[in-house]
C-alpha cells in the first residue's frame, strides 16, 4: 500500500555511481544526480515514483567530513538497503510543539538546502521524530515550502506498487503513526521496510538489509 503523505523512500548505497547503475540494471531507469546535504555527510540521486513521490538513492559524500554523520552510517552498510522513508508535513514548528503530548519528542525543524546540477536552488525543512524506540521505521517529516517538489523533475518511468513496514510491536508502531496523522498499518514481523516498484523491466523489490538504522534525517 501507499500511505497517505508518503513523500520519498531512502535507498542507501556506499557509492552513488554504483547505486545509480544498480537501479538502472533493476529497473531500466537511470536516476539523476541531485546534490549534497551539507552537515549530513551525504549526497543523492533521484528517480520519480509517480506524482509527488520519488526514490532517493543516498550515498556518502566524499567531499564532506562524515564522522558522526548519517553519511558514516550509510558508508558502513554491507549491501544496499532501504533505510528510511519520509512523509509530507506542514507547519513543522507546531507539530514539534505538539509531540510531547503524544509521548514523542524532536530537536525541532532543521532547515536544509541544495542546488541541483541545473542551478535550481531547493530549500526545505525536516522534522525528526524521537522518543518511540523504533528508529527509522518511523519517518521524518518534510515541508518543501515554496520549492518545487523533486518528483516533478526526477526521471520518470517507475511507479510504487507497494510499501510495507514490519515490526515485532506492530500495534505500538501503528499508534505512533496515528499520533503523527499517518494512516499506515504496519505488519507483525522482523523490523524492516520493503517496497515493490514497477519499471520498464518489470517489478522488483527494495528492502531493509542488515537491520533498521536507529537514526535518520533530523536527529
Amino acid at each position: 500500500m501507499r500511505p497517505d503523505r508518503l513523500d520519498h523512500l531512502l535507498w542507501a548505497v556506499t557509492d552513488l555511481d554504483e547505486g545509480i547503475a544498480r537501479l538502472e540494471d533493476l529497473s531500466g531507469v537511470r536516476a539523476a544526480v541531485g546534490g549534497r546535504h551539507p552537515g549530513f555527510g551525504t549526497r543523492n540521486a533521484l528517480a520519480g515514483l509517480g506524482d509527488g513521490l520519488y526514490l532517493e538513492i543516498l550515498a556518502p559524500d566524499p567531499s564532506q567530513d562524515r564522522a558522526g554523520t548519517l553519511g558514516a552510517l550509510v558508508e558502513a552498510l554491507p549491501v544496499p538497503s532501504l533505510i528510511g522513508w519520509c512523509a509530507q508535513g506542514r507547519n513543522l514548528p507546531r507539530l514539534a510543539a505538539e509531540l510531547p503530548g503524544a509521548g514523542l519528542s524532536s530537536p525541532g525543524p532543521v532547515a536544509m538546502a541544495r542546488t541541483r546540477p541545473d542551478g535550481v536552488h531547493l530549500a526545505w525543512s525536516i522534522l525528526g521524530i524521537d522518543g518511540h524506540g523504533f528508529g527509522a521505521l518511523v519517518p521524518f517529516l518534510i515541508d518543501w515550502g515554496a520549492s518545487p517538489h523533486p518528483s516533478a523533475s526526477a526521471p520518470a518511468g517507475l511507479s510504487l506498487v507497494d510499501f510495507a513496514v514490519t515490526c515485532p510491536e506492530a500495534a505500538r508502531l501503528e499508534w505512533t503513526f496515528a499520533a503523527l496523522g499517518l494512516a499506515l498499518h504496519p505488519q507483525a514481523g522482523a523490523a524492516g521496510l520493503s517496497a515493490v516498484i514497477e519499471g520498464p523491466r518489470g517489478r522488483f523489490a527494495l528492502q531493509t538489509m542488515g537491520g533498521v538504522p536507529n537514526r535518520t534525517f533530523g536527529l
